[in-house]
Parts: structure tokens; sequence; C-alpha cells
């Protein structure tokens, strides 16, 4: 979203942006000419102050002429808002990975029928990737002809430094949150050192499972070979360092962390999860293993540390790949083009 609203062409749009202060999202949008923030709460389950966020909401989406909404909790209450004002027909839904994917049972079932109820309360839900499309149709969520596929974008010219591999090193990016397995990712190094000796993981990226995958990454012996580098600012400078980049998700829409990589020539490992797939093409670009499965996930590593070379290959593809089709301006082209059907 941050990428998004940095890059819409200048003079055409005023921005509201509702964030919970004192998030990343604010910090790097706070000041920026032609854009006002406005806080809602941060927490992703329900919780009271929803009411307050939900009030904010529809004071912004009656004053909005499009409204675009993103991610599961806010998507929902932004959706109620622009209905309750009568501009669904102007309103956008990005899911960023469907609700119901981090749920199970009774939950799960709540969430599909949240998201049906709400898909009629919007004119269009872009998915990230033809599978998030998929499955939102598979689940009943929409009708085919709401949805657009429009992947991640980034701004190719950020992750084009000259590439310094260091053998062996592997950066994974991302929220150490459930959905994004740092447990298997230090399962998957623990096993593939024992053919590439000299592998070690850098993690970039903080949340509440860092403390456990610390502690699994010095149960295993491999507590050296594994730095947790927190929140950084310098991603492509790390990526230009690394050998291979790692992705240890249960699921995904379409990964920023893989676009990123790309984007750096940085050849990716990668659980089959969601879109992966749709961006990393075995033997091309990366490598793949199954989801939930450290064994099959070090073989994908193994598969792409196995010689410099060939990763210094897959690393090239994968940058030409992305400035076919994953550059912030075709993103930003195919969203506008969006904006202008729903206004017009």
């Amino acid at each position: 979203m941050v990428a998004l609203v940095g890059a819409l062409p200048p003079g055409r749009f005023d921005v509201d942006v509702a964030c919970p202060r004192g998030s990343l999202t604010w910090a790097q949008l706070e000041g920026k000419p032609g854009v006002e923030l406005h806080e809602i709460q941060a927490h992703r389950r329900p919780a009271p102050g929803d009411a307050r966020s939900w009030q904010t909401l529809n004071r912004l989406a009656g004053r909005a002429d499009l409204i675009h909404v993103h991610s599961s909790k806010a998507g929902f209450l932004g959706r109620l808002a622009a209905f309750g004002r009568g501009k669904r027909g102007s309103c956008v839904f990005t899911p960023h990975g469907w609700s119901f994917w981090a749920a199970d049972g009774a939950e799960a079932r709540l969430y599909v029928g949240l998201e049906r109820l709400a898909a009629h309360w919007c004119g269009a839900i872009v998915a990230l990737s033809g599978d998030e499309r998929d499955a939102g149709l598979g689940a009943g969520v929409g009708r085919p002809e709401q949805y657009r596929v429009i992947p991640n974008g980034v701004a190719l010219e950020r992750f084009s430094l000259p590439r310094a591999p260091v053998r062996g090193r592997i950066l994974m990016v991302g929220r150490l949150a459930p959905p994004k397995r740092p447990d298997l990712a230090v399962q998957a190094l623990a096993t593939v050192r024992e053919k590439v000796p000299e592998a070690e993981l850098h993690v970039v990226g903080d949340g509440p499972l860092r403390a456990d995958a610390e502690r699994l990454a010095a149960w295993l012996g491999v507590g050296d070979a594994v730095r947790f580098l927190g929140h950084r600012e310098d991603v492509p400078e790390l990526l230009a360092g690394a050998e291979c980049a790692l992705l240890a998700s249960d699921y995904e829409g379409c990964p920023l962390a893989v676009v990123e990589a790309m984007a750096a020539g940085v050849a990716v490992a990668a659980t089959e999860a969601g879109g992966v797939a749709e961006l990393v093409e075995a033997g091309r670009t990366g490598a793949l293993g199954a989801q939930g499965d450290a064994e099959a996930l070090a073989q994908a590593l193994e598969e792409v540390l196995a010689e410099p070379a060939r990763a210094a290959e897959l690393g090239a593809e994968g940058r030409r790949v992305a400035e076919e089709r994953l550059s912030l301006e075709r993103m930003v082209e195919r969203t506008v083009a969006l904006y202008d059907e729903l206004l017009a």
C-alpha cells in the first residue's frame, strides 16, 4: 500500500490513509504531500476498538470518490462503510491472503461466510495471484467478473545493486508470525548444513515467533549459523550479499519478499504456497518444496546452493522475470486503470 500510494500519478488523487499510529505504514507516509493519515486500531482479531475504527472508516468513505481497502479486518470494516455510504460500486478490496486461510473448522467457516457477505459490498476484488483468485471463487466469495489479478510490484531500480553474494548465505524476510514458518526455515537450514556446511541463515523481521525460532536454532545446534536481524531498512543491500532467498510460508498471495529477491537477482527456495509457484519456476528462477515439509524445503535449498554459478543463473533469470512483469510501474498502471474503470 505504501508503494502504491507513493507511485500514484502526481496531481491525480488526494489520498486518505487509515492505519495504526506508530505502524511502519504511518511512519513511511507521514508528511507526504497529498496524503492525510487517520488512526485506526492495530488489533488483528475482533476488539472493542473496532467500533472506533469503523467510525473513522465510515467518515472517510463518506467523502471519498473511490475506496481501496486492504487485508481482512480493515477490508471488512471498510467495505461495510462503503456499503453504508452507498459507494460499493467504487470500492476495491485486496485480501493479501484470505482470512479463512489462517483458521480451521468453525472459525474458518465463519470467515468464509463474512467474506461472502462483504463481497457484495464492493465493486472489485484484487487478487495478488491466480491462486488467490481461484481460492476466493472456490469458497463462493464474489463473482468472477469482480476479480482482477494484479501481482505485487517493486521499484526495480532500488534492487539493482551489484551482486556480491557470500557463499552459503540465505536471506529470509518477513514478519515472524505463524504463516511465515520461521521454525520450518531453521529446520531446513539444519538439514542443509550437512551438505553445505557454510550455509547460514539471516532473518529480517520480527514478530511473536522470534523467541521460539531462536530457541529452536540453539536446540538444533545451528544457533551460530542463524542471525536474527530484526526490522531493517537495507533489504536491497542484504539481498545483494545473499546467495539464496528463502520463503517457508504455509500460505501466500504474492509474497513481496520473493518479488524483491527476484528483482535483486537472487535465486529463491520456497514452499509451494499459494501464488508462489506463479513467481518461482522450479529450475528456472529457483526451487520449490511442499508446504510444511522441512525436508522438501531443505532439498530446494540444496538445489539452489549446490553450485554458485547455478545460483547466479537462477537469480539472473528471476531478475528478467521481474523486469518483464513485476515492476512497481506495471502494478500501479493496472491498479489506476481499475480505479478509472470504477469511477467511469
